[in-house]
């Protein structure tokens, strides 16, 4: 492998040709003059269809945001090494772990990014010099077995219509402690029981097109950490009137070990608290996924069986009444315990109970503190949680040259009314 900086960059029938100072030759697939750090292993750009049964015609960029666990990236690019008609860039975003060796091993490009800047800034690098008609964002801890790829290939050869598509979680996450287990099934059944028609996007196993994705002016950089960039991406999206679909075939793994700490901290502060400023930015409360309309219901009631339960240390009538709220919670989310009843057993499900009790609790003050802030925020009062009032709009203006890539960014404000599902294209 290679690095493009010092060296003499060709184009050839098959791939780029990197002359370096060592005389050391490898098949890149970064585009002529481009310096972004790009390190190049085999390219796979050039085969043909394989078993596999890629189509022939369109081509994947497979993307992946990597800062540190080289292990996890080892088992995620292992499934997808030199699938055919593909790319794999690894868009090292201020990594701390070099992952130059592994990518040289999976015949994959490193694409260095100054860091780090998060994963939003990360894909827009990788996509800025991607090849690909397809561009397939792929994170660092989620397995995606080969097998999936022809169906994505199929999907756009057979729909035009589709912008982009996404999948979900499967049943059998390797991390065996309970918080793990609860929150990627939770993941998993949210997916797998929500519309094939989505309002958002997920950049955990997800797909766009290439065109689609540079209309629209790739992810929003103003995050600067592990957010909801992809879900501000699938409003863009549907609000310019594309077709984005969750397939609940394409089932990934996904291999992150949760604490509770981590589930709190990710869950309020990197999703919630900004989730609810997008879908006040973007006006969107669409029942669907995480805030389909019996979860919004759930919150209430759960806050009404917290003050029922302390109410009870006063008067013991209380707890007949908490007794029926908690019947009520219980039927509001009947489908999601029978979900867990079904792949983990009865035991599991009641253990579960105060995660799942918490979780509507904190999404009641994810709620709260979001709203505030936008609220705030319409008045020019910020803090380091508020988000901008405005959507991303970041136009690549001419090709990536002399190690960095130039945008044109402007900021719009979306008009109103949002295209319904019957004016996609």
């Amino acid at each position: 492998h290679c690095t493009t900086e010092g060296t003499e960059v060709t184009e050839t029938k098959t791939g780029t040709l990197c002359l370096c100072v060592l005389c050391v030759l490898c098949g890149g697939i970064s585009r002529t003059g481009t310096s972004v750090g790009s390190i190049c292993g085999e390219s796979s750009s050039s085969r043909r269809s394989d078993r596999h049964g890629i189509i022939a015609g369109l081509h994947f960029s497979i993307i992946v945001p990597f800062h540190r666990n080289l292990e996890h990236l080892a088992r995620v690019l292992a499934p997808l090494a030199r699938a055919p008609e593909s790319e794999i860039l690894i868009a090292a975003d201020g990594a701390v772990d070099d992952c130059r060796p592994l990518a040289a091993a999976y015949g994959a490009c490193v694409v260095e990014v100054d860091g780090p800047r998060g994963p939003a800034t990360a894909r827009n690098r990788a996509a800025a010099i991607a090849k690909g008609d397809i561009l397939v964002f792929v994170d660092a801890d989620v397995i995606v077995e080969r097998s999936n790829l022809p169906r994505i290939t199929a999907l756009f050869a057979d729909r035009p219509d589709v912008a982009a598509v996404f999948g979900a979680y499967d049943e059998d996450p390797p991390e065996r402690n309970l918080v793990s287990q609860y929150k990627n099934l939770a993941h998993s059944y949210i997916h797998q029981s929500s519309n094939a028609v989505a309002q958002t996007f997920w950049a955990g196993f997800g797909a766009v097109r290439a065109e689609v994705f540079r209309s629209a002016g790739g992810f929003d950089e103003r995050f600067r950490r592990p957010s909801v960039e992809d879900i501000d991406l699938g409003y863009r999206l549907t609000a310019a009137g594309y077709l984005v679909l969750l397939d609940h075939e394409l089932r990934v793994r996904h291999l992150k070990h949760w604490t509770l700490g981590s589930l709190l901290v990710t869950d309020i502060r990197d999703r919630g608290v900004p989730w609810t400023q997008l879908i006040h930015r973007y006006g969107r409360t669409h029942n669907d996924l995480n805030i389909r309309s019996t979860y919004r219901v759930s919150v209430a009631f759960s806050y009404v069986l917290v003050a029922l339960l302390l109410l009870s240390v006063f008067d013991p009538r209380s707890t007949l009444a908490a007794g029926a709220v908690l019947a009520m919670l219980y039927w509001l989310n009947r489908r999601f315990y029978a979900y867990f009843i079904r792949h983990r057993g009865v035991l599991f499900a009641v253990r579960i109970v105060p995660l799942h009790l918490m979780y509507q609790l904190y999404n009641g003050v994810s709620f709260v503190v979001g709203t505030t802030l936008f609220v705030l925020a319409k008045h020019g009062i910020h803090s380091p949680w508020t988000l901008p009032l405005t959507a991303w709009d970041n136009r690549m203006v001419g090709p990536v040259s002399e190690g960095s890539v130039e945008f044109e960014h402007r900021e719009l404000h979306l008009a109103s009314p949002r295209p319904t599902n019957n004016e996609v294209r």
